[in-house]
């Protein structure tokens, strides 16, 4: 293996100036509806340290974590995230008053919260400096040349300039130089004659010089996170490449030229500025995985057609308004990224494309399928239908749901689930129906037997089935926003039930069968009429969130006091709650608590404006449990 030496013929070559745009944030941006394009490399070395901050406190709110902890409350509409009750201001977690006059038995844990901005990002401090840095390099590709080194990993090593030295690692077969400060290219790196694998992402390169296309044996190269602004010519002369990142660059051009790199399998273009794609792409027939997602695009070549080895194609988040017929042809795609474009349809051909185990074309302006679409996709095992423009479910019976495990159809217009459209899916077990004009429930609910996962919320329901208990699998029913006056005694019969969401309806109380429910976590009944709790919630012993926020409660019953794992309460907003039940502190779990706008009366106000904090330990101090 000769060494590439002074009078190298790529050394007088000029390097092929592209122009500079303006220049952007570096790191790794998460992949979106499963597409992962593109390969992540390991990192060989850890230059930063995180600094941390402490914590600062508000004056409402609880958390009663242990000393030196932190909290932080949100609540959302689906009340999975422990945290504020709707309509209560972020200062209802602080850490309340604390009295230094109690006992130590009773003394409470201290209250620590963490202050919202605590969540940003920590600085990182880097070690070295770039000239040393620089410096190394020379002695690593002195090394590479004694030592005849295959692999040579310089990444994440403050680099701001590859030395001319670089020509005697002639021997190397893998070059890693991403996540550096490289904003050029020196011409020796044409001489790396063995070069298949070249990384060169996360840095500044504007430009890249046209020895690179001497590199006659490189078929990985990846540039993903620079600055470039248009695809640099030498790499359409890098006949040999299978595998092509482009990834987060800002380039608005794809040339004709792209024909000459028939080799390649993999294509990511993810992330740039591409208003159009040529016709050029049908020549690359070799073409497994193409990512074109987070572009412009508004249409595609009728040549998309004729790369017919695809089996990934992602092209959401573009402005598409047409799919071509063509794309009938990629009889071997399992993976078709759709969503958030602007169709308004979705071609017949796509029927052909019998390996797609998901439909997804969630984000769009689409009205319905073809006819039988779905239903001649039978390996089809998920269906994401929701944001779009739907009045119904799509035509195709009960046959289109036949392996389907999972569908969404929420944001949509359907007033209507059709009696016995699940009839053949006898695998489904998540339904998502929320945000559309539901008003009633089909009949045969009772038979959808494997149902793990249901979401009504945000309809117009007024009345559940009584055959709800016949799903007997159910761990998550969804029922929030909706015009629920009542809730079936046979609700106790979802043994598997771990998350209820009620909020927002028109509930005036609550069957006592709801204490039946023991493997319930999460009983969310915010924004709604009940005047009370039934004493059975007590025997939700596995409860760790139990949000009854803006109701009409006027005591919480006594047996709130076994509820030994509740981590979050909030009875924020309850005009006629003048007290609280002395039981509440022998919930010892008990973390983050909201109790604003609340008048309890039969409190001293100065207990109350304590906040959380020091109600708790008020009832502690005097419960007749002191002892416990």
């Amino acid at each position: 293996m000769g060494l590439c030496h002074s009078n190298c013929p790529f050394v007088e070559q000029k390097c092929h100036r592209i122009k500079v745009s303006r220049p952007t944030e570096g790191g790794v941006w998460p992949t979106t509806n499963g597409f992962s394009l593109d390969h992540t490399t390991k990192s060989a070395k850890t230059l930063g340290r995180t600094r941390t901050t402490s914590p600062k406190t508000n004056e409402r709110g609880m958390n009663l974590g242990s000393s030196g902890g932190t909290s932080t409350s949100g609540h959302t509409s689906s009340g999975y995230s422990s945290g504020n009750a709707p309509g209560t201001s972020s200062s209802s977690t602080g850490g309340g008053a604390t009295s230094s006059e109690m006992p130590a038995e009773i003394r409470p844990k201290v209250v620590t919260v963490k202050h919202p901005e605590s969540n940003k990002p920590k600085p990182t401090t880097k070690k070295g400096k770039a000239i040393q840095a620089d410096v190394d390099v020379i002695k690593e590709f002195q090394r590479c040349k004694e030592e005849n080194i295959l692999r040579l990993d310089l990444s994440k090593s403050s680099i701001t300039v590859i030395p001319p030295s670089v020509k005697d690692c002639t021997s190397l077969i893998e070059f890693y130089l991403y996540g550096n400060k490289i904003s050029s290219l020196p011409v020796e790196i044409g001489c790396l004659s063995n070069l298949k694998t070249l990384a060169l992402n996360e840095n500044s390169l504007t430009s890249l010089p046209d020895s690179l296309q001497n590199l006659k044996a490189l078929k990985v190269l990846d540039l993903r996170h620079n600055k470039l602004s248009e695809i640099p010519d030498v790499i359409y002369k890098l006949h040999t490449l299978t595998t092509l990142y482009l990834r987060f660059n800002r380039i608005k051009v794809v040339g004709d030229n792209l024909k000459n790199l028939s080799s390649l399998t993999m294509l990511s273009l993810r992330e740039n500025k591409i208003h159009e794609l040529p016709a050029a792409i049908g020549h690359l027939r070799n073409l497994t995985t193409l990512d074109l997602s987070h572009n412009h695009l508004k249409h595609l070549p009728e040549a998309i057609g004729n790369c017919v080895n695809l089996t990934a194609l992602d092209l959401q988040h573009n402005d598409l308004l047409d799919i071509p017929e063509t794309i009938g042809n990629l009889a071997n795609l399992q993976r078709l990224g759709l969503r958030y474009n602007q169709l308004t349809a979705i071609p017949v051909s796509l029927r052909n494309c019998i390996h797609m185990d998901e439909f997804n074309v969630e984000g769009n302006s689409i009205s319905q399928l073809p006819d039988g679409l779905l239903a001649s996709l039978s390996n089809l095992t998920t269906i994401t239908l929701s944001r779009n423009a739907f009045h119904s479910y799509p035509s195709g019976g009960p046959a289109q749901f036949t392996n389907v495990t999972s569908i969404n159809m929420e944001h949509n217009q359907i007033d209507k689930i059709q009696y016995g459209i699940f009839s053949r899916a006898k695998g489904l077990t998540k339904l998502n129906m929320k945000e559309n004009a539901l008003t009633s429930l089909p009949l045969d609910i009772g038979t959808w037997s494997q149902m793990v996962e249901l979401n009504f919320g945000t309809n117009s329901l007024a009345k559940l089935p009584d055959d709800i208990h016949c799903l007997q699998n159910l761990e998550i029913l969804i029922l929030s926003n909706n015009m629920l006056k009542r809730i079936p005694n046979t609700i106790g019969n979802l043994k598997k039930l771990r998350v209820l969401d009620l909020e927002e309806n028109r509930l005036e109380s609550l069957p006592s069968e709801i204490g039946l429910l023991h493997d319930l976590q999460k009983l969310i009944l915010q924004s709604n009429a009940l005047q009370s709790l039934p004493r059975t919630i007590g025997h939700l012993t596995n409860l760790t969130y139990l949000s009854v926020g803006e109701n009409n409660l006027q005591y919480l019953p006594e047996e709130i006091g076994t509820l030994e794992n509740l981590e979050s309460l909030y009875i924020n907003d309850n005009a006629s709650l003048v007290k609280l039940p002395y039981e509440l502190a022998l919930c010892q779990n008990l973390a983050i608590m909201s109790i604003e706008n609340c008048p309890l009366s039969a409190l001293p106000p100065e207990v109350v404006g304590g906040g959380p904090s020091l109600v708790i330990q008020y009832l502690k101090l005097h419960s007749p449990y002191r002892q416990m």
